[in-house]
């Protein structure tokens, strides 16, 4: 079992800090998209004017806002557009990552809009479930498991950083094997490796996660055989803490 706690947490601690920084950038960055054509002038980072050739970017060009100075706006597209807007006349070839242009606060807000991320998510982490309900006959227990989970986030609150997980578990346990749970066929208590694969949802307030899981507990056929473990592939019930590790965006 302490093994098993070990494990848990030196994941866990592994990726918590690499978790926050991505957040803390996700939560900051945002992306935009003209719903019309707007005038804009290349400038350096600071927000200075480098080149007085008026520009014209297209509809439906996405860009990041970099800096904002009183009534400027820094921004940078975000992809190469050659093909809209490309011309003589308004040479825009260069929407690189480090190129930058100038527009007014008055024409982000009145020809551009923020682009809303998807509210799903898929998901990469880790559980733990501390105590188990088993069924059949009913008994509960101090048999944890660990093990890594994958799914899909529902993003409530984007700005509070509330979800649902509805997460797939494959981890191990370790399962107590006593005489009552073997019906006398071993009288001492014994801990027991198992393999645990689960399913369950979990609410995400922040970085912490808390949930309930159901899952099935396997120990190998030799223990099988040898003990006659009664909750052998049979379902329990658990409240489980985990961590999320990794998530991906599914973009609209």
């Amino acid at each position: 079992m302490k093994k098993l706690l070990f494990i848990f947490f030196a994941i866990v601690g592994v990726f918590a800090n690499n978790k926050s920084s991505a957040q803390s950038l996700n939560d900051k960055i945002r992306l935009y998209e003209f719903l019309v054509e707007c005038p804009i002038y290349k400038c350096n980072i600071i927000g200075k004017i480098i080149d007085t050739t008026l520009l014209v970017a297209p509809p439906k060009s996405k860009f990041m806002l970099v800096d904002v100075k009183q009534d400027l706006c820094v921004i940078r597209f975000t992809f190469l557009n050659k093909k809209k807007g490309a011309s003589k006349s308004n040479p825009i070839e260069d929407y690189t990552t480090y190129t930058y242009y100038s527009i007014t606060k008055a024409q982000l807000d009145f020809k551009a809009y923020l682009v809303k991320k998807s509210d799903f998510d898929l998901v990469v982490g880790t559980i733990m479930t501390p105590i188990k309900l088993r069924f059949g006959p009913f008994d509960f227990s101090k048999d944890i498991s660990v093990g890594s989970t994958f799914g899909v986030k529902y993003t409530l609150n984007q700005d509070k950083q509330a979800a649902l997980d509805f997460l797939i578990g494959v981890g191990i346990s370790s399962v107590t094997v006593d005489s009552f749970s073997t019906r006398g066929k071993t009288q001492k208590t014994q801990e027991l490796l198992a393999f645990t694969p689960s399913f369950g949802v979990v609410i995400e307030m922040g970085n912490a996660q808390v949930g309930i899981f159901t899952g099935f507990d396997f120990i190998s056929n030799a223990n099988e055989i040898k003990y006659g473990w009664i909750y052998q592939a049979k379902p329990w019930v658990s409240f489980g803490i985990g961590y999320s590790m990794f998530s991906f965006n599914l973009k609209k």
